[in-house]
C-alpha cells in the first residue's frame, strides 16, 4: 500500500544547536578514584565503571556511545571541558593526556598523566615528568545529552617497586532521581489507623481510611506555611477543600480523602505548598500523591464491555445501484478507454504503459478484473457490513478507478510513473473522490499476472485499501486523525477476509509496529521519531524540509509506518463490538480517543487504553493472535534507525523487541525502565518476569501522572489472565494455573488519550517496579515469550533447569557456603578438581550474566562487591560438566 501524501499539513523547521558543555542542565554526578602507581609501572592502573552507573545515571547502554570530556578548572574557577582527545593517541583510542596541573594538554613536553576510556574502565598511567612523590587530579566525564558523570582520579605516584592501588567512593547504584527527591516537604500516607508510611503513593481497599500528609522537612526556615489539596483528572482539577493555613508550628497538612474509600477516590492528588520564607520571600509547591482504591484485589479481571455502535443502513436504507458514468475525456478531447461493472468503473488513456498489455483485449481484461476486484468486495462492505459507498455512488454514478499517465486529459503524468493512492478528479461539475492508480498496480490484474510477477495479490490488494480512503474521504471524520485514516482502513479490508471468508490471513507488514514499540503513542503517525519523540495525531512534528525544498526524514526505519497498523481498531471493535469503527467515522470530527471518552467518560476510556496495551502483551485479540504474531516474528530484533537520507539526526540504531528493559536502582529493590523507551502518552511497557509458586506480586510506584499497571499471563493452552489494573502499589495475580513458560507479563502504561500539543508529544512517562513474592527476575528481553506453545529459556530459565537436574545426581563441587555476601569469598570442595579448570558464571536477579570469571588458587569465588543483591545462579563448568546452585547475594 502506497502511504498517501499528506496535503496542507504545517512545515515545521527545527533549529538545532550543540550543547554548550559549559552549562549542562542536566544531572550531574561525581565521584573519585584514588590511585597509588609505582613509579616503575608500565601497564595501567584500571579504575572499573559501573555499567549500572552509566546506564541509570545517564541513560547509555553502551558506553562507547557517550562523549568523552576532560573537565578542568581555570585561574579564576571557571570550569572547562575539551570534549575531543588530546594529540598522542594511538588510532582509535579514546582519552587525554594532562599535564601536572590536571589540564589538558596538546604538548609533549607537558604530559604527566594518560586516562584512556577502555571499555567499562577508565586506564591510567603517566609519563617521565611524573616522578616519585607527584600527586595529581585528572578530571574525565562521560556525557549523554545533559546528563553526566565525572570521575576525579587522584593520582599518586609511589616508590619502585610499591604495590598498586585502587579505591573508590562510585556507588554500587546510582539511581534516577525520584519525584520526592528535592521536595520541601516529607510526604506521609496512613492507611486506617496504621503508622503513617513516608512516600506518595499509598493502595487500600474500598472502605479503608486514608490519610495523606506532610512534614515540612526544614520548618524553622519559614515563617508560615499553606496548604491545599486538589484532585486532579483529565478535564478538571477539583479543589477539596478551603484553604488550611499551618503555622510553623503546625507545620503538617492532614487531610483524610474519605471515611469510606470508594473506587472512584483512586486518582491522583496533588499538595498545593505555599511558604513564605524568613526573609518574605514567596515559594509555591505542588506535589504529587498517587492513591489506588482496589474493589476486587485478588480476582482476575472481567474486561467491562462498553456500547458504542452505528448503523450506517439506518443513514442509507435504500441505495440504488448507480447508473451513469462520470465524463472523462483523453487528451485529444474523445471520450476516454473505459469499463464499467455494477458500482464501479475504470477509465484510462491511449498512452497507457506496455505492462498492462499490447492489444486491447488484454488490457479490457485488467480493467474487467480490476472493476470485478472492487464490486466484489465492496458489495460486502456495503450490503453486508453497512458501509455506505463512495460520494459518487450515492450521487448515481459509479466509483472510478483515474489510471494516470495513460493520456487522460486530467494530468501529465508520464506512463511511466509508478504508484497508486486515494485522490480526487474533476468531473461533471465538482471533483470527486476516487483512486488514482500508475499503470503498475493496474498490469496486476491481468489475467497472466501471476505468472509474470510475484506481487501480484498484494498490489490488488493494495488497491482496494485506496478504494477504502475514497469512502472515508467523504464521511467528513477524523479530520484531525490521519492516523486512523489508514488504521481504521486496513482494519474494515481485513474484516472482509475475516468475516466474509473466514480467513484471518496474514497481519500487513506494518501491523508489527504497535507490537515490536508499545511504547509509542495510539493516536501516532510516523511513531517513534528521531529526537525521541513521537509523531502526533495529524502527524504533528513529522514534516521537515531542507533548504533545496526536499523532504527530511524524521522517523526511524520501520516503525515510521506504524499510522497503518490496525491493532487498535481490533482490539477496540473486541471491546465496543465491530459497530464502533463506523461510530467513529459518523462522530469524531478531530480526535479519535477524545471523542470516545466524550461519550463513554474519562475512566472507561482510560480503562480501554489499559485493556489494549494488557491484551498486546498476550495477543489477545480474537482470531488474529497469530496473524499479529507472525508479522512480530517476521521482524522482531531487526534494527531501525533513520529510513533514508536526508535525515534530520543521525540517531543511534537501536534493536526493536516488545518487552522493556529495567535496571535495578538501589538495595530496596526498585527497578526503573530505560528512558529511551518508557511510554509516551497513551503508550506502555511490557516487562516479562520469572514467576514461581502460586501467586506472583510486583509493586508499582508511578513516578508520573495517569499511569495504569497491571499483571497477566498465558497458559500453554492459550489461556489469557489478567489481574486487576491498579493506579500505585502491589499488582498480586493467582498463578495456580501455570503461565507458559514460567512467564508474566507486567504492563504499565500512561492512559492520557486527549492529545494536547508537542510538549505531551516530547514526554516519556516514568515509573518503578519492585518484584515480591512469586516474582523471581526479570527476564529477557529478547526471547520471543509471546510464542506461548513453545518451550524457551533464557539465561535465568536455564539456571533453574540446571539446579533442578543437578540436583538429582551425585555432585562432584559442593558449595560450603549457605549465601554469597558481597566483597566476600564463597567456599567449595571440589573433590579433587584443579581450580585452574574451574570456570564460573553468575546469573542474577536482573536475567541477564553479571559475573564471569575463574576460581582462586585456594578453591573459593570472590563475590564482587557490585554485585546485585538477590537470587543468583551460580553454575561452575570443568571439562564437559555443569553444576548449577542457587544462592541469595547479600
Amino acid at each position: 500500500m502506497k502511504q498517501r501524501p499528506l496535503l496542507h499539513l504545517p512545515v515545521v523547521s527545527f533549529l538545532l544547536s550543540l550543547m554548550s558543555l559549559t552549562s549542562l542542565a542536566g544531572n550531574r554526578y561525581d565521584f573519585n578514584f584514588n590511585v597509588s602507581r609505582p613509579v616503575d609501572a608500565t601497564a595501567a592502573t584500571v579504575c572499573p565503571v559501573h555499567a549500572t552507573l552509566l546506564r541509570t545515571a545517564i541513560g547509555v547502554t553502551d558506553p562507547a556511545t557517550a562523549n568523552l570530556v576532560a573537565s578542568y578548572k581555570t585561574s579564576s574557577g571557571e570550569e572547562r571541558f575539551r570534549t575531543t582527545n588530546t594529540p598522542g593517541l594511538a588510532s582509535g583510542q579514546q582519552g587525554h593526556w594532562f599535564d601536572l596541573s590536571g589540564v589538558p594538554t596538546n604538548r609533549a613536553a607537558q604530559r604527566a598523566a594518560l586516562v584512556l576510556w577502555d571499555k567499562a574502565a577508565l586506564n591510567v598511567t603517566h609519563g617521565e615528568l611524573a616522578t616519585e612523590g607527584t600527586s595529581l587530579t585528572v578530571v574525565e566525564g562521560l556525557v549523554n545529552g545533559q546528563d553526566s558523570v565525572f570521575f576525579h582520579i587522584h593520582v599518586t605516584i609511589a616508590a619502585a617497586g610499591s604495590a598498586e592501588s585502587v579505591t573508590t567512593d562510585e556507588p554500587q547504584f546510582v539511581g534516577r532521581r525520584s519525584e520526592t527527591d528535592g521536595w520541601l516537604v516529607r510526604p506521609l500516607v496512613q492507611k486506617n489507623d496504621e503508622e503513617p508510611v513516608e512516600q506518595n503513593f499509598i493502595q487500600v481497599n474500598e472502605g479503608d481510611k486514608i490519610t495523606l500528609s506532610c512534614e515540612v522537612i526544614n520548618p524553622d526556615n519559614y515563617k508560615s506555611v499553606r496548604y491545599r489539596w486538589l484532585k486532579t483528572t483529565m478535564n478538571r482539577t477539583t479543589y477539596q477543600n478551603e484553604d488550611n493555613t499551618v503555622r510553623r508550628s503546625m507545620a503538617t497538612a492532614p487531610y483524610k480523602i474519605t471515611d469510606n474509600a470508594v473506587y472512584a477516590d483512586g486518582a491522583r492528588y496533588v499538595l498545593r505548598v505555599t511558604m513564605v520564607d524568613q526573609e518574605g520571600k514567596g515559594i509555591l509547591k505542588d506535589y504529587n500523591y498517587y492513591v489506588d482504591v482496589q474493589s476486587h484485589a485478588g480476582e482476575f479481571m472481567e474486561w467491562p464491555r462498553f456500547k458504542l455502535s452505528y448503523d450506517f443502513h439506518t443513514e442509507y436504507p435504500n441505495l440504488q445501484k448507480p447508473a451513469k458514468l462520470h465524463t472523462f475525456t483523453k487528451k485529444d478531447g474523445t471520450p476516454a478507454n473505459h469499463y464499467e461493472g455494477e458500482w464501479w468503473s475504470a477509465f484510462w488513456g491511449d498512452n497507457l504503459n506496455a505492462e498492462v498489455g499490447t492489444d486491447s483485449a488484454t488490457i479490457y481484461t485488467a480493467a474487467k478484473n480490476m472493476v470485478d476486484k472492487y464490486d466484489y468486495d465492496f458489495r460486502y462492505i456495503r450490503d453486508y457490513m453497512g458501509w455506505p459507498p463512495d460520494l459518487s455512488a450515492r450521487r448515481g454514478y459509479k466509483s472510478f478507478v483515474y489510471v494516470f499517465g495513460s493520456g487522460l486529459s486530467n494530468d501529465n503524468e508520464a506512463n511511466t510513473t509508478k504508484g497508486g493512492y486515494q485522490s480526487s478528479t474533476y468531473a461533471d461539475g465538482q471533483n470527486w473522490a476516487c483512486v488514482w492508480a500508475s499503470y503498475y498496480p493496474f498490469s496486476r490484474f491481468r489475467a497472466d499476472a501471476d505468472k509474470k510477477w510475484g506481487d501480484g495479490e498484494y498490489q490488488r490488494n493494495a488497491m482496494v485499501h485506496e478504494g477504502i480512503h475514497a469512502i472515508f474521504a467523504d464521511l467528513g471524520a477524523c479530520q484531525g486523525s490521519s492516523w486512523f485514516h489508514e488504521g481504521g482502513n486496513t482494519w474494515l479490508q481485513g474484516q472482509v477476509y475475516a468475516k466474509r471468508d473466514g480467513l484471518y490471513g496474514e497481519a500487513g507488514f506494518l501491523d508489527g509496529g504497535p507490537f515490536l514499540a508499545p511504547h509509542m503513542p495510539i493516536e501516532c503517525y510516523s511513531g517513534w521519531l528521531q529526537d525521541g519523540s513521537y509523531g502526533g495525531p495529524g502527524a504533528q512534528g513529522v514534516n521537515m524540509y531542507n533548504g533545496s525544498g526536499k523532504q527530511v526524514c524524521t522517523w526511524r526505519s520501520y516503525l515510521g509506518g506504524v499510522q497503518y497498523a490496525n491493532a487498535f481498531p481490533v482490539v477496540v471493535a473486541n471491546v465496543c463490538g465491530d459497530g464502533v469503527i463506523p461510530w467513529i467515522w459518523r462522530n469524531c470530527k478531530d480526535y479519535v480517543l477524545k471523542t470516545m471518552g466524550d461519550s463513554i467518560g474519562e475512566e472507561p476510556m482510560r480503562q480501554i487504553v489499559t485493556e489494549y496495551r494488557a491484551r498486546q502483551a498476550l495477543f489477545d485479540l480474537g482470531g488474529w493472535d497469530n496473524s499479529y504474531r507472525k508479522v512480530v516474528n517476521d521482524n522482531f530484533g531487526i534494527t531501525v534507525k533513520p529510513e533514508w537520507e536526508p535525515y534530520w539526526i543521525n540517531v543511534a540504531p537501536y534493536r526493536i523487541t516488545p518487552y522493556q528493559s529495567v535496571t535495578l536502582d538501589n538495595e530496596d529493590g526498585w527497578m526503573s525502565p530505560d528512558t529511551l523507551t518508557n511510554p509516551g502518552w497513551s503508550g506502555g511497557n511490557i516487562i516479562p518476569i520469572h514467576v514461581r509458586g502460586d501467586v506472583a506480586n510486583v509493586e508499582f510506584r508511578p513516578e508520573d501522572t495517569q499511569m495504569r499497571a497491571l499483571l497477566c499471563y498465558r497458559t500453554k493452552d492459550g489461556k489469557c489472565y489478567y489481574s486487576q489494573p491498579v493506579k500505585c502499589g502491589n499488582m498480586s495475580i493467582d498463578i495456580t494455573e501455570k503461565p507458559a513458560n514460567g512467564i508474566v507479563f507486567c504492563v504499565v502504561c500512561n492512559t492520557d488519550y486527549v492529545y494536547l500539543g508537542d510538549a505531551q508529544r516530547k514526554h516519556h512517562w516514568d515509573y518503578r517496579i519492585r518484584l515480591g513474592e512469586g516474582a523471581l527476575a526479570i527476564a529477557d528481553t529478547y526471547t520471543r515469550w509471546y510464542n506461548y506453545e513453545q518451550d524457551l529459556r533464557d539465561a535465568f530459565s536455564t539456571g533453574i533447569q540446571a539446579v533442578q537436574g543437578t540436583s538429582k545426581k551425585e555432585q562432584q563441587i559442593h558449595v560450603m557456603s549457605t549465601a554469597a555476601v558481597r566483597g566476600n569469598v564463597i567456599r567449595l570442595d571440589l573433590g579433587g578438581i584443579n581450580p585452574a579448570d574451574v570456570t564460573v558464571r553468575a546469573v542474577g536477579a536482573s536475567g541477564i550474566l553479571v559475573q564471569q570469571g575463574h576460581l582462586s588458587a585456594d578453591g573459593t569465588f570472590l563475590v564482587p562487591a557490585n554485585m546485585p543483591a538477590g537470587l543468583c545462579f551460580f553454575t561452575f563448568a570443568y571439562g564437559n560438566e555443569r553444576q548449577t546452585v542457587k544462592m541469595i547475594v547479600k
